[in-house]
């Protein structure tokens, strides 16, 4: 008891401790880019000739190595339901290659429209290569599906120093 005790009036004092008044957040020294993409059917290679769209808005922190990010799609699918798995990022890869994986992040969604915010950070951040294809725009992501398990669209990745 005496112990449960003492560890929640640590608790309580680290709480307090953390708490400012005011003040105002300030970026860390590294470089900061926003990450845009419009991405198609059209653009995976070989294309999937269909109206499937999506647009790719993103943050990323170099010195942070985090990547934050909304993806939005439209018309995945008209008659046949299905269900979305992954989005997986590719590089180094020009707008007409294919590229190696570098990342998968898989999430579950059998909407065919929709919004959705996710990220990579820690582990699953980008390795000192990927990070240097990343910026300098040789990286791609895919939606992919249950029916389309290598992409139903890509959209080819831009970076811009903020």
């Amino acid at each position: 008891m005496k112990s449960m005790i003492t560890t929640l009036t640590f608790i309580a004092t680290l709480s307090i401790l953390a708490c400012t008044k005011g003040g105002s957040l300030e970026r860390i020294s590294g470089d900061q880019y926003t990450i845009t993409s419009t991405a198609s059917a059209q653009q995976l290679v070989p294309a999937i000739d269909t109206t499937f769209a999506g647009t790719f808005k993103g943050f990323y922190d170099e010195q942070l190595n985090i990547l934050t990010f909304t993806l939005t799609w439209k018309d995945l699918w008209r008659t046949d339901k299905d269900t979305i798995i992954s989005v997986n990022f590719y590089g180094p890869a020009g707008a007409a290659e294919n590229g190696a994986l570098v990342r998968s992040l898989p999430f579950v969604s059998a909407n065919s429209e929709a919004t959705v915010n996710l990220g990579l950070a820690g582990l699953n951040g980008f390795g000192m290569k990927e990070k240097k294809d990343f910026l300098a725009g040789a990286c791609y992501f895919t939606i992919n599906t249950k029916k389309y398990p290598n992409g139903i669209i890509r959209g080819q990745l831009a970076a811009i120093k903020q």
